[in-house]
């Protein structure tokens, strides 16, 4: 990933926090607009304050409260592992609290990100670009990427709370709860102003760099749309479609899908033909690393073939009962079984090295490929044996202790084991031969993908199946040899359930399942592993934290958690 600024940024962000020995300290009153902004750097330096706090919000908090709360992921207790007080258990049967850690993350994440663009808006505003070298144009975009990563906060905000406080400045007092029409326009408004002012990508597979160009912005404008109804209760879908089929054409700039499926995600998907807006990560520099250890055996290592111990925590909703049979109450959920067996991204994952890799996911015996001497080996009920990744949740190891059978295994939250479920490896592990390259993967955050979905979504939706099907074929065909999938969409099976499917299976553990699970109303109201729907649509949003309201008695609850509806 190359990113000029964002890792001068932080390497300056290093310097500066090192001791000094300068005895002509200068002293903070002396910084003014005129001394700090002397170099188009130093322009650069304030622009990136929110979109490095942008690079730590798209994980950790946000990514468990979009994830683990539904039919894609969950984290069972293992042992004494991994219940953690029952919080992983309150996300996935939906009994989360004001309190609970990631709902308060989220939200002081979210104000965070608000209050930093607006504070560099702010300080750009005033700067004369052109004494530093720089155009109007270019201060243009600065301040409307300020605008456009405001709106993005504001957006999430939405999704995650309803109606959020709106402020336009960081000198603005202490405001009550906007409703969520209110914030809904406010982050329309935004995109829309910003839209027209920002750079347009130009050249096809030129690097992503994690700032905000126009498709970005245009696309945060279609996913607005795209949840307006689960947002504010107004279908906005023919305005998502337009802006989607747009993207699609160039209007915003050159993007087209990637050939292969792994090229979004691999070493050097800053330059993926699809990448319209990325976190940028790189070995030893600016490195977007929180995601591996949490899926991953304490033994992991040993197969990649690589460095650093997982913590064996997060994992696909098992397809099968404990008796291997595939559940089939459900409809939704069993991630892994949906996948075609022909699918190239279903092998195990295997480095070949020198940036090149197959499959996506840990399942089976886990021996590495390349030496069958390198083995993971259990540390808890499997104490010295190979681990064997199963599609399962349950107490196998006490069959013949505290089970008379296998046929008298239950597979809840609580019957997890050191091998219990498939470990996803969206985020490509090179080997220690190929050590540099780790980390080097971006974070994709949106792709053209997405916006083919949306609009197949959106055809859905207008009764147009035949459309929608070749738009969802055109990204499935890359997943199969030679491009001859057994398994397309047409227009008899491409129903809600199909669509919902085929938005977990490309974007498995991408962050975004419960928002599909919402537009589509059943994120309350349908079943999966160990989950029975509350049925209450006061669920579709989190609670506002105590903490939260403590500091601003203006702000008041959410439905459902003690707060009243909106007026």
């Amino acid at each position: 990933m190359k990113f000029k600024h964002i890792a001068a940024v932080l390497a300056g962000a290093a310097a500066l926090s090192a001791p000094s020995c300068d005895l002509n300290e200068k002293f903070y009153s002396e910084v003014t607009p005129d001394t700090f902004f002397t170099s188009p750097e130093s322009t650069y330096a304030v622009l990136c304050r929110p979109f490095t706090h942008w690079k730590w919000y798209i994980g950790a908090d946000r990514w468990y409260l979009q994830e683990l709360t539904t039919d894609e992921m969950t984290c069972p207790k293992r042992g004494a592992d991994w219940y953690n007080g029952g919080e992983y258990y309150r996300l996935h049967y939906h009994t989360w609290s004001p309190d609970d850690r990631f709902v308060v993350n989220t939200y002081d994440g979210t104000t965070g990100g608000i209050s930093r663009a607006l504070e560099a808006k702010a300080d750009l505003e005033g700067v004369d670009y052109n004494a530093i070298g720089l155009s109007d144009a270019v201060k243009a975009d600065h301040i409307n990427q300020l605008n456009a990563i405001t709106a993005y906060f504001y957006m999430k905000g939405l999704d995650y709370f309803g109606g959020m406080p709106i402020y336009h400045s960081v000198n603005d007092g202490l405001r009550p709860r906007n409703t969520a029409l209110e914030t809904y326009r406010h982050v329309e408004t935004l995109l829309k102003n910003a839209i027209p002012a920002l750079a347009k990508k130009s050249s096809l597979g030129a690097p992503e760099d994690g700032y905000i160009k126009q498709a970005a912005a245009a696309a945060m404008l279609a996913q607005l749309y795209f949840n307006a109804e689960a947002y504010i209760g107004e279908e906005h879908f023919d305005e998502c479609a337009q802006i989607c089929r747009d993207i699609i054409g160039g209007l915003y700039g050159v993007y087209e899908l990637d050939d292969t499926w792994y090229g979004p995600h691999t070493f050097d998907n800053d330059s993926s033909h699809e990448a319209i807006w990325n976190v940028p990560s790189e070995n030893s520099k600016v490195e977007w690393s929180w995601y591996f250890k949490y899926f991953y055996h304490n033994s992991s290592y040993v197969y990649f073939d690589i460095e650093t111990a997982g913590y064996n925590g997060f994992i696909l909703t098992p397809s099968l009962n404990p008796q291997g049979s595939y559940y089939t109450q459900w409809k939704l959920g069993s991630p892994y079984r949906k996948f075609n067996d022909k699918d190239l991204r279903k092998k195990p994952y295997r480095y070949l090295g020198n940036k090149r890799y197959e499959g996506m996911f840990l399942v089976g015996k886990q021996v590495n490929f390349d030496d069958p001497t390198k083995v993971c080996l259990g540390q808890k009920e499997y104490s010295g044996k190979v681990i064997d990744m199963v599609d399962q949740v349950a107490r196998f190891s006490e069959v013949g202790s505290k089970y008379g059978s296998v046929a008298e295994l239950t597979s809840t939250m609580a019957d997890g084991e050191e091998n219990s479920g498939i470990r996803l490896v969206k985020s490509p592990q090179p080997n220690l031969a190929d050590k540099q390259l780790r980390w080097n993967p971006d974070c994709p955050v949106i792709r053209l993908s997405e916006i083919y979905y949306m609009l197949a979504e959106c055809e859905l939706r207008a009764g147009h199946k035949k459309e929608a099907a070749e738009l969802i074929n055109q990204v499935r065909a890359r997943n199969f040899e030679n491009r001859n999938d057994p398994d397309p969409v047409t227009a008899d099976n491409l129903d809600e359930y199909r669509m919902l499917d085929e938005w977990m299976i490309e974007f498995l553990g991408e962050g975004r399942r419960r928002t599909d699970l919402i537009r589509w109303g059943a994120f309350t109201s349908e079943s999966w592993w160990d989950h029975t729907p509350s049925n209450d649509k006061n669920m579709n949003r989190f609670p506002i934290p105590n903490s939260a309201i403590s500091a601003n008695n203006l702000i008041k609850q959410n439905p459902g958690y003690g707060g009243t509806a909106e007026e």
